[in-house]
């Protein structure tokens, strides 16, 4: 049998093309996914230790390290201790500070960060020069950008500063050499523009200390050989035996994995969370288009396995002989879909789509996948052909030789209804309990809502043959009035439901992944875009010192600029419910409307009036929720002692205020909370303004936002003490990894359509086999060609239809689960409903039918009726 079932597919070649490429594309889908999932991973990978450099182990605090880790110097370390250990090759500890830069009455502000034995250490490049030493004298490294626009080069000398300079000798800075130029290729410092590398004695000048041993530090970067595993093991036993109490060692890899899954609160990957929950739908309704494909290969050769029954092969020889033939057929369709996934992956590589968002494609195929997409294929299509090869082996030759009309008109049984029923009753106590589970059991619930849409969805597919056809009876009540095309349309959709079953299912499958996925990939990017207005509130914001108002006036100016808000500060204090001592800068805003003028979240219904005070929900350092008794705060302001040589803080007024709460952050880098109340607050003399703060919301020009920011800094050049900042660099980057992202799920979309017109194009096949007999006879009585196919693309469409809708509701729900699964941990979930996409799907549902009739009714039109009715 087996060198007959080699001629048997080299014979019908052709007719194996759909079903190969369903596999194809469904094991291409499987693929692509899993090689953007390394290359995700490897570019989150490389963001969360972006501050690595090249080292590939980190010194971290454990995660139940007591508060006095914090308190850790670099001193404590014993960095020179650390280096002399046999196998480690390089440490550097992770030190910044503030500082700005003054040159011929220019001044700009920015990040510097301690230097290294070896620059390779660094997490910023040195593109010219060199990095300076740490022994080194008053050397540092300049941003490339900065060098650029003040006309600066290697061998100049500027004067640097900080204001945590306390050098009574020095209060207008130091003079530095610039003895290198770096670049921040990973953006690792964008809220600054850059960083500066500076030796460990300017550093600790800059920071106020006596000596680089006294600076605080909590993390270490170290180099270790790992070529060699026994010094590995004996360099990893020594450092970790020489650590401060409370810190730990991590390999880049471990820090790597640990800080994504800190993304989520409840520990979870929402990268692969999010790819799991679209890409296990997306495989098991593929599956069951490669399921209806299968049908139609083995019915049209019907004919055939019956003639084979006849001259003597058994029944386990033909049944055998199917499966071998699917076997075959899955493994080289799955290897032309796993290098057709690669080749995918690999053009969006090269397209530099993702270029703008700092994320480089990297192929990485390891050996998931190859094995798991082929392995799918191959056991998919075996078990799609089951049913298709019971179906050819479990009537007699002679029966097989009729009508497939006339032996295939069998009642709907009790069974498929039980089973359907039960299925969507399993699939839907599923997805009760996984929304009952999400909260503490993340991946638990995940996997139970998967299984929820997958038993839900067979369910819909099994109770099909119920339900489909009562739902086409309405609208086929209206088409029927087109003519007798539509009359006859009508007619055969009602006169055989399993057919119409095995039709709609097929579109209903490609419908119910086009509108999970495009349903998802609009509630993650409303979602994802809400999420980023809360984290990164404003774009820009300037403050330090006093800013001037000029200044604010001219920043407004700036092309890019789209609002700006030019406000009163004052720090102040407040007592939280379990007696900590919190930080507070006071900002004053003429109204709620104003405020919002500049912030990216939006915040509602807001009272900023006299008593009451606009407050985070969020502590900015260590994100823990702030409480407020009985919903006020009372703040007391922190003023200068005038009588204070050391210019201490002492208590000035007090304001008891009724408090608003808010979600939004990143507001300020100088305290853990902000409040916001009215400017009348600092008219009236209720807190005095310690300075101004400047705001600013960027867009409504197409300017590039490094032009913007580079404008920007430049209107406060003369102001050395003013430190101009803000998280717009680092959003705009995530905004595009989103996009990306979601571009991405388009490409799938296409994917998905391709799928259902494969599905609906080879179940008409199979309506057309069904109905050689009856088009004949429709012919012989005077029907004619156009006609016949009018009749077939009406029914197509009216299929096309109805399923669509349903496909549309049940991927809704799907993706709106999917979503609420995947990211209800890390932001609050949007549930939009986008009335343009689904018209759009709906539109292309119904084109696809109509393209997926072209070549039934053309073979049902073209074959003359007497030929028909002896072929039938």
């Amino acid at each position: 049998m087996w060198s007959i079932t080699m001629q048997m597919m080299k014979k019908n070649v052709r007719m194996l093309i759909p079903a190969g490429i369903a596999v194809l594309i469904g094991t291409a889908f499987i693929a692509a996914t899993l090689l953007f999932s390394n290359a995700l991973d490897a570019s989150m990978t490389e963001t969360q230790t972006v501050l690595y450099g090249d080292a590939n182990y980190a010194v971290t605090p454990a995660q139940n390290a007591p508060d006095s880790v914090y308190e850790n110097t670099v001193g404590d370390f014993h960095i020179d201790r650390l280096e002399a250990v046999d196998g480690v090759e390089g440490a550097r500890p992770n030190v910044e500070g503030p500082i700005t830069y003054s040159s011929q009455d220019r001044h700009a502000s920015g990040v510097v960060i301690a230097t290294s034995r070896d620059a390779k250490l660094l997490p910023v490049s040195i593109v010219q020069g060199r990095a300076p030493k740490p022994d080194e004298s008053e050397a540092f490294a300049l941003p490339q950008r900065l060098a650029s626009q003040w006309n600066l080069k290697v061998g100049d000398t500027m004067v640097v500063n900080s204001s945590a300079n306390t050098d009574e000798a020095h209060p207008e800075g130091f003079a530095a050499t610039i003895v290198g130029l770096t670049d921040d290729p990973h953006n690792a410092y964008g809220f600054y523009g850059g960083a500066a590398v500076a030796s460990d004695g300017l550093l600790a000048r800059l920071s106020g200390t006596t000596s680089f041993d006294e600076m605080s530090a909590t993390e270490l970067y170290l180099s270790i050989d790992n070529a060699n595993a026994t010094i590995l093991g004996d360099a990893k036993a020594t450092i970790i035996g020489d650590l401060p109490q409370g810190f730990r060692l991590l390999s880049r890899q471990q820090a790597a994995d640990e800080a994504i899954k800190k993304m989520s609160s409840d520990g979870t990957d929402v990268t692969k969370q999010f790819l799991l929950a679209f890409g296990v739908l997306a495989l098991v309704v593929a599956a069951l288009v490669i399921a209806n494909t299968f049908q139609v290969l083995v019915a049209q050769r019907r004919k055939t396995l019956a003639l084979l029954r006849t001259i003597g092969a058994t029944k386990r020889q033909l049944y055998i002989s199917v499966l071998e033939e699917a076997a075959i057929l899955g493994f080289v369709a799955s290897a032309l879909g796993v290098a057709a996934g690669i080749g995918l992956i690999a053009a969006v590589g090269a397209s530099g789509v993702l270029a703008s968002a700092s994320m480089q494609i990297k192929i990485i195929i390891d050996w998931q996948v190859v094995v798991v997409p082929i392995v799918f294929g191959v056991l998919v299509t075996v078990l799609a052909s089951l049913g298709a090869a019971r179906s050819a082996t479990s009537v007699t030759p002679l029966e097989a030789m009729r009508p497939l009309e006339l032996t295939d008109q069998r009642k709907m049984k009790v069974g498929r209804a039980v089973i359907g029923l039960f299925a969507l009753l399993v699939g839907m106590g599923l997805v009760g309990l996984s929304l009952w589970m999400q909260k503490d059991h993340g991946d638990s619930a995940l996997l139970a809502a998967v299984g929820g849409c997958m038993f839900s969805f067979l369910g819909l597919a099994l109770t099909a043959i119920f339900w489909m056809p009562w739902l086409m009876k309405g609208a086929g009540a209206l088409v029927s009035l087109c003519g007798p095309s539509a009359k006859l349309a009508d007619a055969n959709i009602q006169k055989n439901p399993r057919r119409i079953a095995a039709t709609g299912t097929a579109l209903l499958i490609g419908v119910t992944l086009v509108s999970t996925i495009a349903t998802g990939a609009a509630s993650a990017k409303a979602t994802m875009n809400q999420a980023l207005d809360e984290r990164y509130s404003v774009d820009v914001v300037a403050q330090g010192g006093n800013v001037p108002q000029q200044a604010a006036d001219k920043a407004a100016k700036v092309k890019g600029v789209q609002n700006s808000l030019y406000a009163p500060t004052a720090l102040a204090t407040y007592e939280t419910p379990d007696g900590k001592t919190m930080d507070t800068l006071v900002v004053g805003v003429p109204s709620a409307q104003i405020l919002q003028s500049v912030m990216n979240i939006d915040l509602g219904t807001v009272d900023v009036d006299a008593g009451h005070a606009l407050m985070p929900q969020y502590d900015a350092y260590d994100g823990k929720r702030l409480t407020f008794t009985d919903g006020r705060v009372s703040l007391m302001e922190q003023v200068v002692d005038a009588n204070s040589e050391d210019g201490l803080m002492r208590n000035g007024n007090h304001a008891d205020l009724s408090v608003t709460q808010r979600d939004f952050r990143r507001v300020t880098q100088t305290t853990p909370v902000v409040a916001f109340v009215n400017e009348s607050m600092f008219a009236d003399g209720t807190f005095q303004d310690s300075g101004h703060m400047l705001l600013l919301k960027l867009g409504g020009a197409n300017v590039p936002l490094s032009q913007t920011f580079d404008d920007l800094t430049k209107v406060f050049e003369a102001y050395p003490n003013v430190q101009l900042g803000g998280p717009v660099a680092e959003r705009q980057q995530w905004e595009t990894m989103v996009n990306a992202m979601l571009m991405l799920l388009v490409a799938l979309l296409a994917v998905a359509v391709i799928v259902a017109v494969i599905g609906v194009a080879n179940t008409l096949s199979l309506s057309v086999i069904e109905r050689t007999r009856e088009s004949a006879t429709l012919r012989a009585i005077g029907m004619t060609r156009g006609q016949l196919r009018s009749s077939l693309a009406i029914e197509a469409v009216l299929i096309s239809v109805v399923s669509s809708v349903v496909g549309m509701v049940v991927g809704t729900l799907f993706g709106w689960l999917g979503i609420n699964m995947v990211m209800s941990s890390i932001a609050t979930v949007v549930y939009p409903v986008d009335w343009r996409t689904y018209g759009i799907i709906l539109a292309i549902a119904i084109v696809c039918a109509l393209v997926a009739s072209v070549f039934p009714s053309r073979r049902a039109a073209k074959t003359p009726p007497v030929e028909a009715l002896a072929e039938a």
